[in-house]
């Protein structure tokens, strides 16, 4: 099976992801500062590199299953 047949087959997960950790991102902040302008920058940060994390482990275990 190919990495982009691979992808394809997950995009529906990855489709709820987005909003989800999106309201993660900003609950988790909400929590911890009381000031809006601070929760929305930290959840931005937060969502992004969340983000970028996810993309990496992602990448990591489709090249790791690539000739299974």
């Amino acid at each position: 099976m190919t990495v982009s047949l691979l992808f394809a087959s997950q995009v529906n997960a990855v489709v709820y992801l987005i909003p989800l950790l999106a309201v993660i991102s900003l609950v988790y902040n909400a929590t911890r500062y009381e000031l809006p302008q601070i929760i929305i920058q930290r959840s931005i940060r937060f969502f992004f590199t969340s983000v970028i994390i996810m993309g990496a482990l992602m990448t990591l275990l489709a090249l790791l299953s690539w000739n299974l």
